[in-house]
């Protein structure tokens, strides 16, 4: 049995409001289900997206037609697919061609990898790129060190790099490096030399407590070590760009981390920065009890159900309210309105309490971490000028 079982015990103490919703229910039915939620929250998952399956390539003059069959076949924007453990990647143009055949069809823009044909299943992803070296600049593989051990990332050289300008990328919950090389090339276009990191529990990357996340907590520990590894190789001042859980990890890198002092500014795409919100609305989604919801939370921040962080989620951080009362930067935020994942009612709150501090891309269209998908141009454009226009370090009008 496991210690999170042997403490079910304890669970009924977590709250006394708690009381007569747990026995309306049954106490341990209660209990299994918070304890499912909680753990559910904090632990990897692989192939968290939808699988889709490949119908028919077809070939028209202007080149090969893909279509596809699945829950989110249909997703807006530029999307690629991810298929045979991500060895095969097809980019995918953004428009469904309007006709009556089987399934979506979509225009493929690349193929590489693993050959495609029909019958293929795998994952449309919001993912454009797979490997650095498909930006078109000098890119090198290295290790940082961090707390846990060493964690692999890759530097992103600019043709022409500006002295002392860095920037660290860090990924969301369940991704991987290359879900953030579409936001590279805004940044090696302002000069900035990139890196683009791993962490805890990744691939290439040591494992965090008990094998999962911190919901930023403990992830914001590796963007610190990789700040100072980008300081260790000549930064002067380091720019943040966070995705999803990534953008939570920046966010308490740049408020309260140990080199907040060197940096310059924070670049943010849907990020997560209202956690208990955000578990409590996937709670809804879920159709989960509110009695469930409320022992799932309260498992975590006590720490009975373990997470990345030792001593239990401390969810007082994890509001707008926290970051806007610690945050000294400027800060570029895209959200989406369409966001089913992550709402975008926690960044409208933080920007609205930082309204000096925080510039908001608000969208109405796009999926959790596809808001570039649906206008490229668009998304680089505002992200390279932001990057252009932060002040140094101890510059703050």
């Amino acid at each position: 049995m496991s210690e999170e079982m042997k403490k079910l015990g304890r669970i009924l103490g977590i709250g006394a409001g708690l009381g007569a919703g747990v026995f309306a229910i049954g106490a341990g039915a209660a209990a299994l289900g918070g304890l499912a939620l909680a753990r559910r929250s904090v632990t990897p998952e692989d192939e968290a997206e939808e699988l889709v399956s490949l119908v028919s390539l077809e070939r028209d003059e202007s080149g090969l037609i893909a279509r596809f069959r699945g829950p989110s076949a249909d997703v807006p924007g530029r999307t690629s697919f991810l298929f045979d453990r991500g060895r095969g990647n097809v980019q995918l143009s953004e428009a469904i061609l309007p006709d009556d055949g089987p399934g979506v069809a979509r225009r493929i823009v690349a193929a590489a990898g693993t050959e495609l044909h029909p019958g293929r299943t795998g994952r449309l992803t919001g993912w454009w790129y797979l490997a650095p070296e498909d930006l078109g600049f000098r890119t090198e593989r290295i290790e940082y060190e961090t707390e846990l051990g060493p964690a692999t990332a890759w530097i992103v050289h600019p043709k022409r790099a500006k002295r002392g300008r860095w920037a660290v990328h860090v990924h969301g919950r369940g991704a991987e490096p290359a879900e953030v090389l579409r936001g590279v090339r805004p940044a090696v276009n302002a000069g900035i030399t990139s890196l683009v990191i791993s962490y805890r529990n990744d691939r290439g990357a040591p494992r965090g407590v008990e094998g999962r996340y911190g919901m930023g907590l403990s992830e914001s520990r590796d963007v610190d070590a990789a700040i100072a590894e980008a300081l260790r190789r000549g930064a002067d001042r380091v720019t943040l760009f966070g995705w999803s859980m990534g953008g939570t990890a920046s966010l308490l890198a740049a408020t309260i981390g140990e080199h907040r002092d060197r940096i310059d500014g924070v670049i943010l795409d849907s990020p997560g920065v209202d956690w208990e919100s955000l578990l409590r609305h996937h709670a809804g989604v879920a159709r989960a009890p509110k009695v469930l919801t409320d022992i799932g939370i309260g498992l975590l921040e006590r720490g009975l159900v373990r997470g990345g962080e030792p001593g239990g989620i401390k969810f007082e951080r994890l509001t707008p309210e926290a970051f806007a009362e610690n945050l000294r930067v400027p800060v570029l935020l895209h959200a989406s309105r369409g966001d089913t994942y992550v709402p975008s009612t926690g960044a409208e709150r933080l920007a609205a309490l930082a309204p000096d501090r925080v510039q908001l891309n608000l969208v109405d269209e796009g999926e959790h971490v596809r808001i570039w998908n649906m206008d490229p141009e668009a998304w680089e454009s505002r992200t390279e000028l932001f990057a252009r226009s932060l002040p140094k370090v101890g510059w703050r009008g």
